[in-house]
C-alpha cells in the first residue's frame, strides 16, 4: 500500500498515526506529494488532489481520512480504531473533533495568505469556534483516555497542528486538563514520529 502526505496537513497525519498504531508502518510505503501544483504526482492517483490518499495493494485508492482509516483498520483487529456507529458517545465525540479540525484548517489557510489578502471575519470566527471547542473538550477531558481511537487521534493532530501554525493562540491556560490530556498523548510513539514541520 502507498499512502500520499504531505508533511503539515493535520489530516494526513491522522492517517499516518493510525498506520502506526496499527502496526501497519512496515507495510504502508509513505509518499510525500505536493496538493497545490498542477504536475503533482498525486493527480495521477486522485484527481481531487487531497491528501491522505491510500492506493490499496490492488491498486484501488481511497480518499478521505475516515475512510482511510476505517481501511487500515481491517488489517489489525486487536486495535478498535474507529467507533460503531451504535456507541453514540464516541460517534459525538468523532464527529466534533472533525467540525474542530475543520475549523482550524480554515484558520491555518487563511494566516498563511498574504496579509492584505486575508479575511479578519473568517479568522474571528474561526478563533471562536475553536474557543467553543476546547471549552467542550476541557469538559469531557475526564472522559478522555490514553487508548488509540480515532477520535483521539484526531483531536491531538488538530491541537498539533493548531499550535505549530496558530502560535499567538494561547489556549493551554484555560483548559488545564485537556493540554494535560495533549501532552502525554503527544508523547506517543506514532505522535512523536509525525510531528508537524515548523
Amino acid at each position: 500500500m502507498k499512502l500520499f502526505y504531505t508533511p503539515n496537513s493535520p489530516y494526513a497525519r491522522v492517517a499516518r498515526v493510525a498506520a502506526l498504531e496499527l502496526n501497519l508502518g512496515e507495510r504502508i510505503e509513505m509518499q510525500t506529494c505536493t496538493v497545490r501544483q498542477v504536475d503533482s504526482e498525486l493527480l495521477n492517483y486522485n484527481p481531487t488532489g487531497k491528501v491522505p490518499t491510500l492506493e490499496t495493494d490492488d491498486g484501488f485508492i481511497l480518499s478521505e481520512t475516515r475512510i482511510i482509516c476505517a481501511y487500515l483498520n481491517c488489517f489489525n483487529d486487536d486495535v478498535k480504531l474507529i467507533a460503531d456507529i451504535s456507541d453514540t458517545c464516541s460517534v459525538q465525540l468523532e464527529g466534533m473533533v472533525s467540525g474542530f479540525l475543520d475549523g482550524i484548517a480554515v484558520w491555518v489557510r487563511e494566516i498563511r495568505r498574504p496579509l492584505g489578502e486575508q479575511s479578519p471575519p473568517v479568522i474571528e470566527l474561526e478563533r471562536l469556534r475553536a474557543l467553543r471547542c476546547l471549552t467542550h473538550f476541557e469538559k469531557l477531558s475526564d472522559r478522555l483516555d490514553q487508548r488509540s481511537k480515532f477520535s483521539h487521534i484526531m483531536l491531538g493532530c488538530t491541537l498539533g497542528i493548531m499550535e505549530a501554525r496558530i502560535r499567538e493562540f494561547q489556549w493551554r491556560q484555560k483548559h488545564l486538563r485537556l493540554a494535560n490530556w495533549y501532552n502525554e498523548f503527544s508523547n506517543r510513539p506514532s505522535m512523536q514520529a509525525t510531528i508537524p514541520e515548523v
